[in-house]
């Protein structure tokens, strides 16, 4: 009979580790859930690619042209765990409606994060002002125009 649990027990264990390998497998790359043309649309930059913030393969910059002001808007995709977007949810959000199972924004005046989930997965947008004279509710507005995009493709 232990050598009946023990088996079960094990065989569980592998399960569990398959699923978790499979879904690793699975992740997706955040540069491929917006494009150039979309991020120069909604916030209103010429961007280059999407490309990986220092090596992550969880967070895509988008970024104005070199031959742009540095001081440009700024776009910044996270794909995160789940526990994060549960995590963050207590930091004094607010809710927002028809975006994914559950969304919220948290910022202030010149700054505001999107935070959207769907199922089991999750991600956020940041669009960070440069030196325009944007508002936090501008920044809201790009932001939730550009996870409609994300959630087309998540």
């Amino acid at each position: 009979m232990r050598g009946v649990r023990i088996t079960a027990f094990l065989a569980f264990c592998s399960c569990l580790a398959a699923t978790s390998l499979t879904a690793h497998a699975a992740e997706v790359d955040p540069c491929t859930l917006l494009t150039v043309a979309e991020v120069d649309a909604v916030v209103g930059i010429k961007s280059l690619p999407g490309r990986p913030y220092l090596g992550s393969k969880e967070i895509c910059l988008f970024s104005p042209d070199t031959s742009s002001s540095t001081d440009q808007p700024v776009v910044n995709l996270m794909v995160q765990k789940l526990f994060m977007f549960q995590g963050q949810k207590n930091m004094g959000p607010h809710p927002v409606s028809g975006l994914g199972d559950e969304a919220y924004w948290s910022g202030g005046d010149y700054y505001a994060k999107l935070e959207v989930r769907k199922g089991s997965r999750a991600f956020s947008i940041t669009v960070t002002a440069g030196k325009t004279a944007t508002k936090a509710q501008q920044l809201e507005k790009m932001e939730e125009a550009l996870a409609h995009k994300v959630l087309a493709r998540f």
